[in-house]
């Protein structure tokens, strides 16, 4: 984001670094900071991968892995599980860390920067249902990742990383 006056004292501020404004009337530091965000690599029992269809922008109609944002006053895994039971209506088994991916997020015009924290796991397919925000939940070959349509960078790389120890880890 751009910020233009401080948010104490209402005069102009300045950037002072990507990360940093600074008033130059009240000495008011402001630091912009990315947004926590969540998702879920999943497969189901053919070690396929599922993908969910956004139904809002941004990025309406691309694919995407469930997820979405952190909540005030919620931890980073209190936000997961009600991510994907909002998404989808399911619990998620073997839970476990993947990785974190740095990002932005455009929306109505304001570029947010948003990590997001990557969870792997399995969903029992014929329990998961589309709610919330996707129109569409697929499960996708592993070689059929349609890249070229994943709405975020930063899920991209994720589901590379995923796919990669998947391979390191069949040798």
């Amino acid at each position: 984001m751009n910020y233009l006056f401080c948010l104490r004292c209402s005069k102009r501020i300045t950037k002072k670094s990507e990360s940093l404004y600074i008033c130059n009337s009240c000495d008011f530091h402001l630091y912009e900071n990315p947004r926590p965000t969540n998702g879920l690599i999943a497969e189901n029992k053919k070690g396929e991968i599922l993908l969910v269809r956004r139904k809002s922008d941004p990025k309406k109609g691309f694919w995407d892995v469930p997820g979405g944002f952190v909540d005030i006053g919620e931890t980073l895994e209190e936000s997961f599980l009600r991510e994907i039971q909002e998404e989808l209506g399911v619990e998620v088994q073997n839970l476990q860390y993947l990785t974190s991916t740095a990002d932005r997020y455009l929306y109505k015009e304001t570029n947010y920067h948003t990590i997001c924290f990557l969870f792997t796991g399995n969903v029992d397919q014929k329990k998961i249902v589309a709610h919330d925000d996707i129109s569409e939940i697929k499960f996708f070959p592993k070689n059929k990742i349609p890249y070229d349509r994943i709405a975020f960078a930063g899920i991209k790389t994720g589901l590379k990383l995923y796919l990669y120890s998947f391979a390191q880890n069949k040798k």
